[in-house]
């Protein structure tokens, strides 16, 4: 599934960028990513659990695997081109932030319901 892009996101989403201070020292600042998911929330949820199903969760996802994958969507290397525009103007920092903030949310892992046959 496409997402088009909405003229506010070219204005919206790079503001954002400019506007959330870098990780200090060099460490990931998971409150400077809760900022700055705002823009993810739109289509990941506000809390990183999507109600749409063609679109990931995050919340919980691992942190080295989130930073490789928005650096995969930063780069090109994997194609979305939605995702491709949000990520192309996030600094390393940044990226490191807003997973830091997915991988800090808590989740609820439940168990399947048993069906009847």
């Amino acid at each position: 599934m496409q997402f088009p892009l909405r003229p506010w996101h070219c204005f919206v989403v790079p503001l954002l960028m400019v506007s959330i201070p870098a990780s200090i020292a060099g460490q990931p600042n998971a409150r400077a990513g809760q900022l700055i998911s705002t823009t993810c929330a739109v289509c990941h949820g506000s809390d990183g659990l999507s109600v749409d199903t063609s679109i990931p969760n995050l919340a919980g996802q691992h942190y080295v695997y989130l930073v490789q994958q928005i650096n995969a969507f930063k780069h090109g290397s994997r194609n979305s081109p939605f995702m491709n525009e949000l990520a192309r103007p996030l600094t390393e920092e940044q990226i490191e932030d807003i997973a830091a903030y997915y991988a800090s949310v808590p989740i609820e892992v439940g168990k399947a319901q048993k069906t009847k046959r």
